[in-house]
């Protein structure tokens, strides 16, 4: 009967060393594959990754409550800022079309530009009441931290300096690296 339980205590013993190493295993696995799809994200989609729902909770130490909240809010402004950098991208090949093209119409590209500087307008709307409604369901350290995030991402607006262009602009609806207008 002791060879039986010694025999039983040993082989159960093996079977949990084995399901912990394929569980740590697993987790190495799932790391390096996230690892690696974040490598293969064009530059234009990375903001999307960097500001995902998991990179704020991570950020700004959001709780179960909080991502609920969160989750609100959040797919509702990622479809307005995709729809507005969608049109904008079309503005933006209407004015390159005019420009270049035998006729150029000066008063269409005058009414192209307009337009842009709207849906900048309306960017820039969605994204102070995206930061309004983190605001709301954030305690004062995480709106600090939210502060921060924010100000990085407005930074990125700013021009370099004469003959330098534009920095990157890769935050929320703005693709990285390319200007806007």
């Amino acid at each position: 009967m002791k060879k039986w339980i010694t025999w039983v205590t040993i082989l159960l013993l093996i079977i949990n060393i084995t399901a912990l190493i394929t569980i740590l295993y697993n987790r190495k696995q799932e790391k390096e594959a996230e690892e690696i799809s974040l490598q293969s994200i064009p530059p234009e989609s990375a903001s999307s990754v960097k500001y995902s729902g998991r990179w704020f909770r991570d950020e700004l130490g959001l709780t179960r409550v909080q991502m609920r909240e969160f989750s609100r809010f959040n797919p509702a402004f990622r479809q307005k800022v995709r729809n507005i950098n969608i049109e904008l991208a079309d503005k933006r090949r209407l004015m390159l079309d005019e420009m270049t093209g035998e006729n150029t119409d000066t008063v269409r590209l005058n009414m192209l530009s307009d337009s842009v500087g709207i849906l900048h307008s309306e960017l820039k709307k969605a994204t102070y009441s995206y930061f309004l409604e983190f605001k709301k369901i954030s305690n004062a350290e995480q709106q600090e931290k939210l502060k921060q995030i924010f100000s990085r991402m407005f930074e990125g607006e700013i021009p370099a300096g004469p003959g330098r262009g534009m920095q990157g602009r890769g935050r929320f609806g703005m693709r990285g690296g390319q200007n806007q207008n």
